[in-house]
């Protein structure tokens, strides 16, 4: 009797590395930031999905000069599938839009938040990694960013404030997620100094009192040609790739795809 061959092993299919950025309050740039390294990491080679996840109050397409006619709702009702809501940037990398000044997607319930999930299906996309820009503040659909993260990016800037929100972010996120991940990014600094400064003070703050230990991710510099970009809706690590700016988000990215190599 002839032996019958074994099957193939099945191949589970590979989860896209899950990156949320967030902040704890607006006015940071964070969702600048976010575009400009889904940028940095597509032009590194990586395939990158950003997901607009401030869902009922669009951004993301704005700083991309993008104007989609779908968005995350569509996908949410079942009236469109994701490959009609998912836009591309450029071939760069695509874009998972939100909707505009929608109230209903700002704070979704429970059960809508896992339909969204369910239709999006990260699992079966083509990604290497996936960059969540969450809401600014802690509300529902900030927690459930901070919940599907692999590591939380929180983005703040070098004023009291900022560093105050930040705590609150982590603490929500701690408990959102067990072992969550974050790493923390200086925004708008003059001076490197000042990054590791307002980390140094964040992260005493948060082993002390949370026992959530940070790392410290980088800063970037501010930069003139941040606000020209904007006016542009363009990336900046794009239009000007040599500005101190870009030079601070391309190193982020390198970071990132370093680990991935090593993980």
């Amino acid at each position: 009797m002839t032996a019958m061959p074994n099957p193939a092993p099945t191949i589970a299919p590979r989860r896209p590395k899950v990156i949320t950025v967030a902040s704890g309050k607006g006015g940071v740039g964070k969702t600048q930031l976010a575009v400009n390294l889904a940028t940095a990491l597509a032009e590194s080679g990586k395939r990158v999905l950003l997901i607009d996840a401030d869902l009922g109050l669009a951004n993301a397409n704005l700083l991309l000069g993008l104007s989609p006619q779908t968005h995350a709702g569509h996908l949410l009702d079942g009236s469109r599938p994701f490959e009609d809501v998912a836009v591309s940037y450029e071939g760069r990398f695509d874009l998972l839009p939100a909707g505009s000044a929608l109230v209903h997607l700002a704070e979704l319930e429970l059960e809508q938040q896992v339909r969204l999930l369910e239709r999006i299906e990260l699992h079966q996309r083509d990604y290497d990694v996936v960059l969540l820009d969450a809401g600014a503040g802690i509300g529902g659909n900030v927690r459930l960013a901070l919940a599907l993260a692999d590591e939380t990016l929180v983005v703040m800037s070098p004023e009291t404030t900022s560093l105050t929100d930040a705590y609150a972010l982590v603490k929500i996120g701690g408990r959102a997620k067990d072992n969550a991940r974050f790493r923390i990014v200086v925004n708008h600094v003059e001076l490197a100094e000042q990054a590791r400064e307002m980390f140094d003070c964040l992260d005493s703050a948060c082993t002390h009192f949370l026992s959530i230990g940070l790392e410290f991710a980088g800063y970037v510099y501010r930069d003139a040609v941040v606000e020209k970009a904007l006016r542009a809706q363009r990336p900046f690590v794009q239009s000007f790739p040599t500005s101190a700016a870009s030079r601070c988000v391309q190193a982020l990215a390198r970071r990132l795809v370093e680990e991935n190599r090593s993980s």
